[in-house]
């Protein structure tokens, strides 16, 4: 997008901008989303995060993407951490394919 012209901004910012300032169907991957999207299987685990915005975007409908996007995040931060995931936490943790694939003790 033209948003990328500007030196420093990649698509994770330009996603942002248009989602978030102008109010533009987008879907901002960050390293949250990342995460807990290849967690629950929402993608392929060798798939790049440059692929992954359209990947995930194509699972919501446009009006859905600013609170999936800021859903996702949360849930990242607060209950899926990258080394630790708390998944007795996890709203999800029926539906989430991690703790079988890793190990991890419920």
């Amino acid at each position: 997008a033209w948003l990328m012209r500007f030196n420093g901004v990649g698509r994770k910012t330009a996603a942002i901008v248009l989602q978030f300032a102008l109010d533009k169907p987008a879907f901002p991957v960050d390293t949250h989303i990342y995460r807990v999207s290849g967690r629950l299987g929402l993608r392929p685990p060798a798939m790049t995060v440059e692929q992954a915005h359209d990947h995930l975007a194509a699972l919501f409908p446009p009006e859905d993407y600013g609170p999936a996007h800021l859903n996702l995040i949360r849930l990242g931060r607060e209950v899926c951490h990258a080394r630790k995931p708390d998944c007795p936490r996890c709203p999800l943790r029926d539906l989430c394919p991690y703790p079988a694939q890793s190990n991890e003790i419920e």
